[in-house]
């Protein structure tokens, strides 16, 4: 039973983490190509969003996860289970990496180059990838056929998500 409510658990985390990161990508798209007041307004409330609940998602998602393997540590046996240990090291990359960017952008002047938005808008679509592909993995991962499906899903979303950020 301690399981189902550290999956519960987990699931609900990972969730509130990878939107975090999609949307503070987001806000910091939308604030550099608005003006000062709005701009200080919306990157105010990114950061808030980042520190109080992308930041202890990813804290509490972690743990959680860490728990269901300790019950469960015959899924270290399972594919899907070392291919989502692998891109959930790449995600926690991927966290830190935006860290460092947002902490830039914060300290940064205001005659950065113009070329930020698209910076930004590759973030939001690289979130949403990871976000794509943890749902496929964890929906289709007891289904025969979980690596292709996963990888259509991901693929499609990367796609559609680079080609979104070059019209940015």
């Amino acid at each position: 039973m301690t399981y189902y409510y550290l999956k519960t658990l987990h699931h609900l985390f990972v969730l509130i983490w990878i939107a975090g990161l999609i949307y503070t990508a987001g806000m910091f798209a939308l604030s550099s190509k608005l003006g000062s007041d709005d701009k200080n307004r919306t990157t105010h409330m990114a950061m808030n969003f980042w520190h109080y609940a992308t930041w202890p998602s990813m804290i509490i998602g972690m743990l959680s996860g860490m728990a269901m393997l300790h019950l469960r540590l015959f899924h270290l046996a399972d594919v899907w289970m070392q291919v989502k240990l692998l891109v959930v090291i790449l995600l926690v990359v991927f966290h830190f990496r935006c860290h460092l960017l947002y902490r830039r952008a914060l300290k940064a002047s205001k005659e950065e180059p113009k070329k930020y938005p698209k910076n930004w808008a590759r973030l939001v679509a690289i979130g949403a990838t990871f976000g794509v592909f943890f749902l496929f993995l964890m929906g289709l991962k007891d289904s025969f056929q979980w690596v292709s499906g996963t990888i259509i899903a991901t693929t499609a979303t990367a796609l559609i998500g680079i080609l979104l950020a070059k019209k940015t």
